[in-house]
């Protein structure tokens, strides 16, 4: 009979985060959404408005298995490319709600999917076609 090691403890990555106030909460509200995080309160603005906060980023050592009986919490992370004038006022607010609204229609169409949260992480304009 083997005795098994104890299984090690969840790690922990700190991250440092330094900007204006709305971009640092951007940037916590995106990393609570996809992982687990301990973050302290930010900074008084600096000078130049700037804020800093330090989050660090809890990781476990190998993933729950997936129970038959409970399903499973698959994070996915998808860049979409659209025609021309698709979503005309991205970047905007009210643009991206339209872009999380058509796409959260899309996903809870598909069978057995209860979908936990999606949004909008940035958008781009794309290049010309080249000819």
């Amino acid at each position: 009979m083997s005795a098994e090691s104890p299984s090690p403890g969840p790690a922990f990555t700190q991250v440092r985060l330094i900007g204006l106030p709305a971009e640092v909460d951007r940037l916590t509200a995106l990393l609570s959404s996809g992982a687990e995080v301990i973050s302290d309160d930010p900074s008084t603005p600096d000078d130049r408005g700037r804020v800093e906060r330090t989050v660090e980023v809890v990781t476990h050592p190998s993933p729950r298995p997936p129970s038959p009986e409970h399903g499973v919490s698959v994070t996915v992370q998808a860049v979409l490319e659209t025609e021309s004038g698709a979503f005309p006022r991205l970047p905007g607010g009210t643009a991206a709600q339209e872009v999380e609204e058509s796409v959260t229609q899309a996903l809870q169409a598909m069978p057995r999917i209860r979908l936990e949260s999606l949004r909008v992480v940035s958008s781009w304009g794309l290049p010309a076609p080249q000819e």
